[in-house]
């Protein structure tokens, strides 16, 4: 009986039963070897955004003191530059002058900066030196049957920081994973110091009727006329369609900066933003230095 029961028994190694278990081992390591290396990645991959992220924050006030210290300082009293370009034209321009205060991803505002507000409407507050000007634009555009509102204006670092967190918060919800939002959120929102709205200098201006601060936005009649005219009041249009690459920002039809009338007059006729206009006012000072 034994002897039978054993000549049964068929060795494991090299059985059908080996092959299978050996194919379904097989099959489930290739399944969560490379979930898990993309999982692992993928954490690795977040972890890295935000710690850049978290160095940024750090960072920033050692950087704006080193590179962007001259903001806080008081206006020096220098020569008006000559600017001349065969492309251009030719513009006087005084290159220490507040009005033409850069402030981007490059360029971060100084922790000291400092602005003296005025409200300009209920909850809305701008540099004093660009109200008399903002008022003569809106005054002008109702003149001429335009009827506009200011949705944004001056925001204190705390307050663009937890815009920039709702927005990074609001896009992971929606499904983006971290590193996706966050870039997504820069695209939308200046980084905390480095938001124009820090300076007191720029307002977002729309449609009273219209309350969505979109792309759509741009091809209503006030914002064309904005994007037309603002410039006689010393404002332009910040943050233009197809210059994204080159401020950084998405097209923003709402979003007008103060520079002064002589420099959003050539700006605008000329089609540049405004860090095109320091790439040439600094070719400029480097060709007169080789001269």
């Amino acid at each position: 009986m034994n002897k039978r029961k054993n000549s049964r028994r068929k060795p494991y190694f090299g059985s059908v039963r080996f092959f299978r278990h050996l194919i379904l081992t097989t099959i489930a390591l290739l399944i969560i070897i490379p979930a898990g290396m993309a999982i692992y990645f993928k954490e690795q991959n977040k972890r890295l955004v935000k710690e850049s992220y978290g160095l940024y924050s750090e960072n920033l006030a050692l950087q704006s003191q080193s590179d962007m210290a001259k903001n806080s300082e008081a206006v020096k009293e220098t020569e008006p530059v000559q600017l001349s370009s065969g492309k251009y034209g030719e513009i006087l321009v005084d290159t220490s002058s507040w009005e033409l205060l850069l402030v981007n991803d490059t360029h971060p505002l100084s922790p000291q900066f400092k602005v003296n507000l005025v409200e300009i409407q209920p909850g809305q507050s701008v540099d004093a030196r660009i109200v008399k000007d903002l008022q003569d634009m809106m005054a002008a555009a109702e003149n001429e049957g335009y009827q506009l509102h200011i949705y944004s204006s001056f925001r204190d670092l705390k307050r663009q920081q937890s815009l920039f967190n709702d927005c990074l918060k609001r896009l992971q919800e929606e499904g983006l994973d971290y590193q996706q939002s966050f870039y997504e959120s820069k695209a939308k929102l200046a980084l905390p110091g480095t938001s124009e709205h820090q300076t007191g200098l720029a307002v977002d201006i729309a449609p009273k009727a219209y309350f969505y601060l979109d792309e759509e936005r741009g091809g209503q009649k006030e914002a064309v006329w904005l994007a037309e005219n603002s410039c006689r009041f010393g404002f332009v249009l910040r943050y233009p369609k197809d210059k994204e690459n080159i401020t950084g920002i998405r097209y923003e039809p709402e979003h007008f900066r103060y520079v002064g009338k002589t420099v959003a007059k050539f700006l605008t006729e000329n089609d540049l933003a405004l860090e095109e206009f320091y790439d040439i006012l600094q070719k400029s000072s480097t060709l007169k230095k080789m001269e």
